[in-house]
């Protein structure tokens, strides 16, 4: 697997590390990891995706 330390080396925010290795392990649910899955809907009110 990929080599993560840097992000939790880093000096930010606890939260700003664990939403980067999510986001590096496709963990955040954006349109196109959505659509990959199956899902180009949103999840809370069941509309089009859009940023």
């Amino acid at each position: 697997g990929c080599n993560f330390k840097w992000i939790w080396r880093a000096k930010i925010p606890l939260k700003i590390q664990i939403f980067l290795w999510q986001l590096f392990q496709d963990f955040v649910l954006t349109r196109d990891v959505m659509c990959r899955r199956g899902r180009p809907v949103c999840a809370f009110c069941n509309g089009r995706e859009s940023s």
